[in-house]
């Protein structure tokens, strides 16, 4: 007959910081997984089983996630000595991990990652024959006043230990969840199989909803090395191995850039590259990179003043001396992988065109220095994200503006141009698609386009207001609705003004409860197919807290019906929240905090980078959308308001240049067809 016997454990708290410790540090599901499975593996584990809810069962309420694992488990007393003791550092105290593996955790804070998922845990662990289980309530886990305090914590011991799956281990139960939407099963398998190292996947089988953890399939253009690792000196008595690869299509963000790895676990999150990816040659590769560091140096000590990476293994700590080599050699590594990256595009394209042979001819023919700048601007084709069935056609744009003797003008242009691969593929495919440049009436849109982006800068430097509060007050949002460019040229804005409820509806996924009439600000879609929900507030605007939240409740919702909804944030420089507060904002991957200033001087300079090449003098081919943009724009100069009557908001949005949902159509109206390459 089983003996169950209760036993009052103790916790020492500090006011409320064990709650935001693990509510702040492990907002992320994935992070907060992640760190579960390191003390798996301090733990001696070499199987842990993780088990989320499926979407289609997902309720935050009743729903629960749980770790398991077959590692040493603990007894009453160590329950009580060691694990509910928050901020021991187990290195220090010279205890080592079981199977000789080097301890991932340090401050003695992981096991908190609980409440990041969940606000209570349910600690059942077993040795020898003996179970303990404890129920840790995060909402009781705090002393009133910023008291130091030490809380009972009732539990059971008992000699039961049947039933469980392993000789000895622990499982972590979480319940009362707090995120509102379901996990992404397919999001955890990518997140968690780049935040360890293979030597631990390879040691500790980790299994989710009883799949065995997927290594992301990544097929690679190039690879350093062709295979396995390289191992690089830093010139500090340190040493880093490595790899990395570029992909033939664009990575999901988790996919992009370097994780560093420190013991086998995440030092600095991916999406990383050292800092150098706005400004290093070949840059837009960005999108295609990815890889993996392993500097085990930088958690080589036992003390907190040798300690370089953040709690929650997210970020290191590179103002640090010790990681100054590191940083530069990172930034070299980089550097040179984006340059090698595009410059091997450039080749592969100049190859291409050669073998064709009608190409190649018309190459030939032209005189020696037209013919090398012809070569050196198909290069500039290949160095940018311009998709390999372009390259002849865009080419045989590029040789005909040599051929003609009236086209030599625009190669000035196009020199200048050729320095940033891809706006140079944008002027050479507008060349193409417009036969050359449409039409002056083309000039006069660029032109009114600069126009309304500097009527634009002025309502942001005057403080405009958001919106209409009387008829014929000029606002940014019925500017905005008018020229929906104006937010980024890259994004098709879909809608306004729409409520959760009916969006979710025309998705197909409204869940039929409660109706939401809350309304987001616009929807917008980007080249990459990824949904952005935007929320503005006036330029003097002091954001709050409550305004972030909402729009963090838009992205949540519409999540519901989207796999892929981000939101952006547009204010003035105004935040009515604590420093740390808006850095935890910033260091987000689904929300953008955006200024008016960021987003006008990305709009101005878009617009900037083609005018001299759009300067022409041919006659117009019909041009009926840019004709209607014109005559609105000449009305809402002259009127000195952007504002819309209900009968010009039922017209719905202005015209726009991108249209990725309707491509194929928008191609085959505006893009009149190559000519045969022969």
């Amino acid at each position: 007959m089983a003996v169950v016997s209760d036993r009052v454990f103790g916790i020492t708290v500090l006011g409320r910081t064990l709650e935001h410790l693990g509510t702040q540090m492990y907002k992320r599901r994935d992070v907060a997984l992640a760190e579960l499975v390191a003390n798996a593996w301090d733990a001696g584990a070499t199987e842990v089983l993780i088990s989320v809810p499926l979407a289609d069962r997902y309720d935050a309420a009743t729903s629960e996630v749980s770790v398991t694992d077959n590692g040493t488990g603990m007894s009453p007393d160590q329950v009580d000595d060691e694990y509910l003791v928050i901020g021991r550092n187990r290195r220090a105290e010279g205890q080592s991990a079981p199977k000789n593996r080097k301890v991932m955790g340090r401050k003695g804070v992981g096991k908190l990652a609980g409440f990041g998922l969940g606000r209570k845990m349910n600690v059942l662990t077993w040795q020898e024959n003996t179970a303990t289980s404890i129920e840790l309530d995060g909402q009781k886990l705090k002393a009133e006043g910023g008291e130091t305090k030490t809380l009972e914590i009732h539990g059971t011991v008992t000699d039961e230990v049947a039933h469980l799956p392993y000789p000895s281990g622990t499982r972590v139960v979480m319940t009362a969840l707090k995120h509102k939407t379901p996990p992404d099963i397919e999001g955890l398998h990518q997140a968690l199989a780049r935040r360890f190292s293979r030597t631990v996947i390879g040691e500790m089988r980790i299994v989710i909803n009883g799949a065995e953890l997927q290594q992301p399939k990544i097929e690679l253009s190039m690879r350093d090395p062709s295979s396995g690792e390289r191992t690089d000196d830093l010139g500090d008595g340190n040493k880093v191995t490595w790899w990395a690869g570029f992909s033939k299509t664009v990575l999901s963000s988790e996919l992009q850039g370097f994780t560093v790895l420190v013991n086998g676990k995440t030092a600095q999150a991916p999406p990383y590259f050292f800092g150098v990816e706005a400004t290093a040659s070949g840059q837009h590769g960005t999108k295609y990179l990815t890889g993996v560091i392993e500097a085990d140096f930088l958690d080589d000590g036992v003390d907190d003043e040798s300690d370089r990476i953040s709690t929650d293994r997210q970020e290191i700590d590179w103002e640090d001396d010790s990681t100054r080599a590191f940083k530069i050699w990172g930034e070299a590594l980089t550097r040179r992988l984006l340059r090698e990256r595009a410059s091997a595009r450039g080749k592969a394209a100049e190859k291409r065109v050669l073998d064709n042979e009608g190409l190649a001819n018309r190459l030939a023919r032209l005189d020696p220095p037209s013919r090398e700048k012809a070569k050196k601007f198909i290069q500039s084709l290949g160095s940018s994200e311009t998709e390999e069935e372009k390259i002849l056609p865009l080419a045989d744009t590029i040789i005909q503006a040599f051929e003609y003797q009236q086209f030599h003008d625009y190669i000035s242009e196009l020199d200048a141009a050729s320095d940033d691969p891809v706006q140079f593929a944008k002027a050479v495919s507008y060349m193409h698609g417009w036969r050359m440049l449409e039409s002056r009436a083309l000039l006069e849109v660029i032109k009114g386009r600069t126009e309304i982006v500097e009527k634009f800068f002025g309502m942001i430097v005057n403080n405009a207001a958001e919106t209409a509060h009387t008829a014929g007050q000029d606002n940014l949002h019925d500017l905005v609705a008018r020229y929906p460019w104006l937010l980024d040229p890259d994004w098709q804005v879909l809608a306004e003004e729409k409520t959760m409820t009916k969006q979710l509806r025309e998705w197909g996924a409204a869940d039929g409860r409660d109706r939401d009439d809350t309304r987001y600000d616009f929807l917008a879609l980007q080249g990459d197919g990824q949904t952005v929900v935007i929320e503005i507030k006036r330029s003097a605007h002091a954001a709050t807290l409550e305004d972030l939240h909402q729009l963090e409740t838009y992205v949540n919702k519409l999540g519901m019906g989207k796999s892929n909804v981000t939101g952006a944030f547009i204010t003035g420089e105004h935040y009515a929240m604590l420093d740390s507060t808006l850095e935890s904002w910033k260091r987000r991957n689904d929300i953008q905090l955006l200024t008016w200033q960021q987003i006008h001087a990305r709009t101005a300079k878009h617009y900037e980078n083609y005018k001299a090449i759009l300067e022409g003098d041919l006659d117009a081919d019909g041009f009926s959308q840019r004709a209607k943009e014109v005559a609105m724009t000449r009305e809402v100069l002259k009127k000195a308001t952007a504002y819309r009557t209900r009968a010009e908001r039922r017209e719905g949005l202005g015209p726009q240049d991108n249209r990725f949902d309707q491509l194929e159509a928008h191609s085959a109206e505006t893009i009149e067809p190559a000519p045969p390459v022969e």
